[in-house]
């Protein structure tokens, strides 16, 4: 997928998050463990949502906002979709699964936090800080119930 504009951005971290959805959910249906079953259940079912509220928010986004060319991020830190095939869930452990995770949404959030800081108009900058605390509130949250599953 060619990222050129912020619209590219919401499609494409839509698909990642739901990439991630369906993988979790597949991973889920794997393994043998109860407790990462739960734990994976619960992790797609979140990615799920977050893929629709990405493209929700692309439909409230102002045009002009969603317009705004960016692909110079990607010209210095590539991102491909094709690298979460690697990510074997069903034969982790829950911290080795909690930890891809974040690494994904780690890239998520940098993404975000570096096109808000180069925004030069103000609807642009908005949807992109609302992301960017969308993507952190979110993980912080699925690693909180995550680690409230461990506990069980």
């Amino acid at each position: 997928m060619t990222v050129e504009t912020i619209k590219d951005i919401l499609e494409l971290t839509r698909r990642l998050h739901a990439n991630l959805a369906d993988k979790l959910k597949r991973a889920a249906r794997d393994t043998q463990h109860e407790k990462l079953r739960m734990l994976l259940d619960y992790l797609s079912q979140h990615e799920q949502k977050l893929s629709r509220v990405i493209a929700l928010s692309e439909q409230d986004a102002e045009k002009a906002a969603l317009q705004t060319w960016c692909a110079e991020y990607f010209d210095k830190h590539p991102f491909k979709l094709e690298t979460l095939g690697n990510l074997d869930f069903a034969n982790m452990g829950t911290n080795d699964v909690l930890r891809s995770l974040l690494a994904v949404h780690d890239r998520i959030i940098d993404l975000y936090r570096y096109l808000s800081t180069r925004a030069e108009v103000s609807s642009t900058e908005e949807l992109l800080n609302g992301l960017l605390a969308l993507e952190q509130h979110e993980i912080m949250r699925m690693i909180r119930d995550a680690e409230k599953l461990e506990d069980l």
